[in-house]
């Protein structure tokens, strides 16, 4: 079921992730969602990915974004040093699902070593339906909101620009 607050979708893969991507994304353009693949063609260095991916995210031409290498750790360490970027390293629907909810995050890592094709659909369908906050507690969501909040305004004392 396609998230209407969600209308573009960024992604990019390095060689060990490729399959993973272009499965994931061909289904969500099925889906209706808007995809753009930074690396259709040839796939790039992990590290090219994940900055292509969180760059596009950070201008906020789209709405979120996936980076997919053979753990996902190099794409989510790389996604995470960019400000305003939350990416995380998820190996399961539940974790891609709670990561948006409780944690706002923007970009979704996936490892194509760990997570195979269909577990990556589902992963992504959970994350990409997903809002933050919703379906908690309000005790929960007022913690997490506050947490959130405190987060965005450390980085404007971290990041120059």
């Amino acid at each position: 079921m396609k998230n209407e607050n969600v209308r573009k979708v960024i992604m990019g893969a390095d060689p060990n992730g490729m399959t993973l991507k272009n499965f994931i994304r061909d289904h969500l353009r099925e889906e209706g969602y808007d995809v753009t693949d930074v690396d259709p063609e040839e796939p790039v260095l992990y590290q090219d990915a994940a900055k292509a991916v969180a760059e596009a995210v950070q201008s906020g031409i789209y709405d979120r974004g996936i980076a997919i290498c053979g753990t996902g750790m190099g794409v989510s360490i790389i996604c995470n040093k960019h400000r305003g970027i939350y990416a995380a390293l998820c190996e399961s629907v539940y974790q891609a699902r709670r990561s948006r909810t409780i944690n706002n995050t923007n970009v979704l890592c996936m490892g194509g070593f760990i997570i195979g094709n269909v577990m990556g659909l589902e992963m992504a369908n959970a994350w990409l339906e997903a809002e933050h906050l919703k379906g908690v507690s309000s005790r929960e969501a007022e913690a997490c909101g506050k947490e959130f909040n405190e987060l965005v305004e450390f980085e404007k004392t971290v990041y120059s620009k």
